[in-house]
């Protein structure tokens, strides 16, 4: 957190303010107002600067009001303002190459600032997972990563409503096997998930785009602990080299499938997502073991 005191005109500190340093120390409402704001910036409504001082009065708990009084007055409260800014909010934008260029959101946390989501005329309510996947299933976690790639690969706005279809779908009397109270990801009910995720405001598919993002490099680059166990997951991404996972999750599932120790590929999918990276964490350490042992069984 940053700290920012106020001062009368002796100098006397007469309130102070704690204000974000980070995404992660952002509340929900506070993220959720940036990527609303952002998307009037992206599509040229508000300036940048305009940008920046609404969401320092949002920090502030403060509605914003243009300086009044004299023009000397108006100046240095906007001078002021505009220094505020530049120290404290600057972790919230990577800035453009050139003076023309639009400034980028760099938000990188795994906690779901959107747990859910009305959407469209109807305003279904839409249930989102839990902050870092945690109550994902393996197959929505697989079948969103292949959309979010396809969308990255040919910006097809459809490929990401697929993704979104995926992280958030309509309430169900039943929970699936990661305990979340949601629709199977099943012909008419999948396809009218898809209908839903079209019809969010262009703000909330950045905020779960981007948040999705987030949680797929967490899970390809953190330390968690799984069963009373540290587990890197880098390791099972590319020896941690940052070259990708060695086998696609669709090898993957045929993999687990294979070894008969969940069930078939379907089975699979259905299972919790941290329970598969349990199971590929077993299966690391067993490929390391037999390969230490046939080191030994040369030499």
């Amino acid at each position: 957190m940053n700290k920012i005191d106020f001062t009368d005109d002796a100098g006397k500190i007469v309130r102070s303010v704690q204000l974000p340093a980070s995404w992660d120390e952002m509340t929900p409402e506070q993220v959720r107002f940036v990527f609303r704001r952002y998307d009037d910036y992206a599509n040229g409504t508000i300036s940048a600067l305009r940008l920046n001082v609404e969401i320092l009065f949002k920090f502030l708990n403060k509605n914003f009001r243009a300086p009044h009084g004299s023009i000397a007055a108006s100046q240095e409260a906007l001078e002021n303002i505009y220094r505020l800014c530049e120290s404290c909010l600057d972790f919230l934008f990577a800035k453009p190459k050139d003076e023309v260029g639009v400034m980028s959101l760099t938000f990188n946390s795994v906690r779901n600032p959107l747990p859910a989501v009305r959407s469209g005329v109807a305003r279904p309510l839409l249930t989102g997972p839990d902050s870092a996947l945690v109550n994902l299933t393996f197959g929505e976690f697989r079948h969103a990563s292949a959309a979010l790639g396809e969308f990255f690969a040919t910006g097809e706005m459809e490929a990401l409503d697929r993704c979104i279809a995926c992280l958030y779908r309509r309430r169900s009397a039943r929970p699936n096997l990661a305990g979340r109270f949601v629709q199977p990801m099943q012909n008419a009910a999948q396809e009218r998930a898809v209908r839903d995720a079209a019809a969010m405001a262009p703000w909330q598919k950045t905020l779960i785009m981007m948040w999705f993002s987030a949680c797929i490099n967490f899970l390809q680059t953190a330390k968690i602990r799984l069963n009373g166990e540290e587990v890197d997951l880098a390791l099972l991404y590319g020896g941690g080299a940052g070259t990708g996972p060695a086998v696609t999750l669709n090898d993957l599932a045929l993999q687990i499938a294979r070894d008969g120790s969940i069930g078939n590929a379907d089975r699979v999918d259905e299972e919790p997502l941290y329970n598969i990276l349990g199971v590929m964490w077993s299966n690391y350490k067993e490929n390391k073991r037999n390969e230490k042992a046939s080191k030994n069984h040369k030499s």
